[in-house]
């Protein structure tokens, strides 16, 4: 790991049952867990972490998500539903991270084996923020495997910075509308994992979607490998 400067780095796994396109999502079942079990699982596997918080809002309706993480052993940090960054803030202040991860729930493919890449990455440059979550800036691999990552100083900066419902609700939009401000990096995934062997986003953002996790995750365990959902995906 990486010297004091950017450590501790913690994992905020945002997640809510209020999705507007798939409600209750976060507790859908997939292949006998819920999809939150799935994200904070993986997550926890990762050795590039100091610590993995579920982060997620003051709503009477996840306090269903907080029992999970509480069965994990892993904490909870409540906030605004709507204000998104400033929850991260706020969690971030209150674990006294240094570097953030950001995890979206509804990635239950999430892989250990990916954060630990972008976090070292990350801690190994002179990036404000590097990412291995989705496909841009050239980037070929598969939407939902890994992460995004970046300083205290930079999510306090969004914080104090960011104006729009957009910035607020979905946290790094501020970055890539100042893209010019700040070093951005895309962290590639090895060539043997065959990362650019899946053609399809992992994410479950509408119920079709977790009919096609469903299948995927049919032949998979909790803690599978890269290689291992690659061979999966080319399965079916």
């Amino acid at each position: 790991m990486a010297d004091s400067e950017f450590r501790p780095a913690v994992a905020l796994v945002q997640a809510r049952m209020g999705s507007s396109r798939f409600p209750g999502k976060m507790m859908a079942d997939l292949c006998g867990y819920p999809v939150v079990r799935w994200v904070l699982e993986r997550c926890r596997g990762a050795a590039e972490l100091d610590e993995v918080v579920l982060c997620t809002t003051l709503s009477a309706r996840d306090d269903v998500l907080e029992a999970v993480a509480a069965d994990l052993s892993i904490d909870t940090y409540r906030g605004s539903e709507h204000d998104v960054l400033g929850r991260f803030t706020e969690a971030a202040r209150a674990h006294e991270a240094k570097t953030i991860v950001r995890v979206c729930a509804d990635n239950p493919l999430v892989a250990p084996e990916a954060i630990d890449r972008v976090v070292a990455v990350f801690e190994n440059s002179e990036a404000d923020y590097a990412f291995n979550h989705v496909p841009r800036m050239g980037a070929d691999f598969a939407d939902g495997l890994g992460a995004e990552v970046f300083s205290r100083h930079l999510l306090e900066e969004m914080n104090e910075k960011a104006r729009s419902a957009d910035e607020r609700e979905h946290v790094t939009p501020y970055v890539w509308k100042n893209a010019d401000s700040f070093a951005l990096l895309v962290v590639d995934f090895p060539a043997d994992w065959n990362c650019n062997q899946i053609n399809e986003s992992l994410d479950v953002d509408v119920p079709d979607d977790l009919a096609r996790l469903s299948e995927i995750c049919s032949g998979l365990s909790l803690d599978a490998t890269i290689p291992q959902i690659v061979a999966r995906c080319n399965q079916i």
